[in-house]
């Protein structure tokens, strides 16, 4: 699988924020026929048209005027019916988590990790005059940048962030408590690093030193699901990811991510994603 890097050096001066037209990367990322993905998270800002995207093996379609978020390491494939008009906003965690000192702050936000509501905001006409005229801003900032052009381009950015958050979970009627419930958030930063060697409530609990009860409580406060679901779902994005990322074999993913046979990975895999690993990478392939 290819993955883009941020360019720091763009613009001269190290820069971890970019804005642009997607008309500007026409012919790189978004017309390519192979499964890629990027190290930094991006905010796709479509005023016009409608596509597709195959997003992590599944299909994710979209009309606009819309907001599109995937953060780093999502596999997929494009599928644009027509030049689109649309912003683009991207950046590394570090721009914003070391200027607020807070390294949870973007798993705070639910459009960038929330499983069960898709990373589509659609957007109401009243919407669209001030989050084009806030990307702008950012664009105009970084093309004609001062000497504290950083610390402007952080309150765009971190103002962007926080009013599509809003707008994202009135939309999914989320609850929005992610800001006061630290301990999920540190169970989903948990998961990400040890997905693959503990799989199971106990574990994790222990890990965040408290009871099971307690984090089945946190996790239906944030999500509206027990543990178990949550670790479930998270070993099948790092299984999905694996399938698509390399030439691993079925079995090799199988015994990465603690499953005692190969057997049990697919009947695992096809209870959450009603395909076998095999088909998942051939459908996503073709």
């Amino acid at each position: 699988m290819l993955k883009f890097h941020f360019h720091k050096y763009k613009y001269g001066k190290e820069l971890l924020v970019d804005c642009f037209n997607l008309s500007d990367i026409a012919g790189r990322s978004i017309a390519m026929k192979e499964v890629h993905a990027t190290t930094f998270y991006e905010i796709f800002l479509f005023l016009e048209g409608n596509g597709s995207i195959m997003l992590e093996g599944s299909r994710l379609d979209f009309e606009s005027p819309a907001v599109l978020f995937i953060p780093p390491a999502r596999p997929r494939i494009w599928n644009l019916h027509a030049m689109h008009d649309c912003k683009v906003v991207i950046f590394e965690g570090e721009f914003m988590e070391t200027f607020l000192k807070d390294h949870l702050f973007l798993h705070r936000l639910y459009y960038f990790g929330n499983y069960d509501s898709p990373p589509v905001l659609p957007l109401q006409s009243n919407d669209i005059p001030f989050f084009q005229s806030l990307s702008d801003r950012i664009m105009e900032e970084i093309r004609n940048q001062s000497f504290d052009s950083q610390h402007l381009l952080r309150a765009y950015l971190y103002q962007l962030l926080i009013l599509l958050n809003r707008r994202y979970t009135d939309c999914y009627q989320l609850k929005g408590n992610l800001y006061q419930n630290t301990g999920m958030l540190k169970f989903r930063e948990l998961l990400k690093k040890h997905i693959q060697e503990k799989q199971t409530v106990k574990e994790y609990a222990e890990l965040l030193k408290i009871n099971r009860n307690r984090l089945n409580q946190l996790c239906h406060e944030a999500f509206g699901k027990d543990a178990n679901m949550i670790i479930r779902n998270e070993l099948l994005q790092s299984c999905k990811n694996e399938l698509l990322g390399g030439n691993k074999t079925i079995a090799e993913i199988s015994y990465e991510h603690n499953f005692s046979a190969p057997s049990n990975f697919v009947r695992f895999f096809k209870s959450l994603a009603k395909v076998s690993p095999a088909a998942f990478r051939a459908q996503y392939a073709d």
